[in-house]
């Protein structure tokens, strides 16, 4: 990591440590009256320093369910658990500041959660260190990275990193250029149902690259795609019907 990217990193850090400190003010012992159900015992146990507590009380302020939406509260909550190591709350904790949710949006802290749970294996969060990688989002762009952790996620079943590796591979980003390969991650993904992996498979049968050319299998891909309202494969079947 740049020594400049470092320096906004503890920055950012330090702003997160005041965030944490001004919320955390706001709790006690006594259960909110806001909370209800479930909520309520998740609260109790979050208070008591219970990192599952902590994680499932987080989901609860994010999702409004139990307790009223808050991202902030969620935020806290995520926080307090990935210190503990907690996977899933890494990952989200990295959507949060990913996507700006309740605070605004910092990609290199997002980078730094997705790292965190992608080398403890979460393949969600490999594919989204893959794309900070691949777009050059709170890391510095690099291909070659964004194609091994891609890898990572698809090694293990991930139909996103199946695709994006297919990508990769299609392309030669990252990789050499096979699309051969390219063909295979494809299908990988396209049994699991993800319409863009069809829509590319297909577009890879019709041109004849990396699979035999065969306008029947390439229509039957790109009718799976367009079923799930992808409008390209829509267009694209127009196209070859003609």
């Amino acid at each position: 990591m740049k020594k400049s990217v470092l320096s906004q990193l503890i920055a950012c850090l330090a702003l997160v440590a005041l965030f944490t400190a001004s919320v955390e003010a706001q709790h006690s012992n006594k259960i909110p009256s806001s909370l209800s159900g479930k909520a309520r015992e998740y609260y109790a146990g979050a208070i008591q320093d219970d990192e599952y507590s902590q994680l499932a009380l987080a989901v609860c302020y994010q999702n409004g369910e139990g307790a009223p939406k808050d991202y902030n509260q969620a935020i806290y909550w995520y926080q307090k658990a990935a210190d503990k190591d907690n996977v899933i709350a890494q990952y989200n904790l990295g959507v949060m500041y990913d996507q700006g949710m309740g605070v605004p949006q910092n990609y290199e802290l997002a980078a730094f959660w997705y790292q965190k749970a992608a080398m403890r294996d979460d393949a969600m969060a490999q594919c989204s260190l893959a794309n900070c990688y691949f777009n050059g989002e709170g890391m510095k762009k690099d291909y070659k990275k964004a194609a091994y952790w891609y890898e990572q996620a698809a090694m293990q079943g991930n139909a996103v990193g199946q695709r994006c590796l297919g990508i990769c591979y299609d392309e030669g980003q990252g990789v050499k250029k096979d699309q051969k390969k390219a063909a295979e991650w494809y299908l990988k993904a396209a049994e699991q149902g993800d319409s863009d992996a069809q829509y590319n498979l297909g577009v890879l049968y019709l041109e004849g690259k990396g699979v035999k050319k065969d306008k029947k299998k390439a229509a039957e891909w790109l009718n799976k795609a367009a079923a799930q309202g992808d409008e390209d494969a829509k267009t694209l079947l127009k196209r070859i019907a003609k």
